[in-house]
């Protein structure tokens, strides 16, 4: 498969991500799934060099074409990683969203990349991850 999606690992979002991949067209994807998704392409130094060298092991042993990009709201990896201070999280989510297609755009100019956010959405009943939104 030409494809690779790259999300958090976290199993609350697992239908919501396999949705999407049924959505778009690519349930069989090449997969990069860990903690906070794409949280480590934006850290810097090794981590986001570890990170850029098993993208880019899945780009060129799969000929990936595609890469889907997805990341979810209420993420305890990134609320670790920012201290669990409050902030808006999908406002940082959609930033780093857009810092990371950039990066994959530049290192991988043959590849098309699309962004997704995973919502966390309340309502009287409760609350549950919505459908995926695009975010480019």
């Amino acid at each position: 498969m030409n494809t690779l999606v790259i999300a958090c690992s976290d199993g609350r979002v697992a239908g919501c991500l396999e949705s999407l991949l049924r959505e778009v067209g690519h349930p069989n994807a090449n997969r990069m799934l860990v903690p906070g998704g794409l949280l480590l392409l934006t850290r810097p130094g090794s981590e986001r060099r570890v990170a850029l060298a098993c993208v880019r092991e899945i780009v060129e042993a799969h000929d990936v074409r595609t890469i889907f990009l997805v990341a979810h709201q209420d993420c305890t990896a990134y609320e670790r990683a920012l201290g669990g201070l409050g902030f808006d999280q999908r406002e940082l989510l959609e930033r780093d969203l857009r810092r990371v297609k950039t990066l994959l755009e530049t290192t991988f100019a043959a590849v098309d990349v699309h962004s997704y956010m995973i919502p966390w959405c309340e309502n009287g009943a409760g609350a549950a991850y919505g459908p995926a939104v695009r975010i480019d």
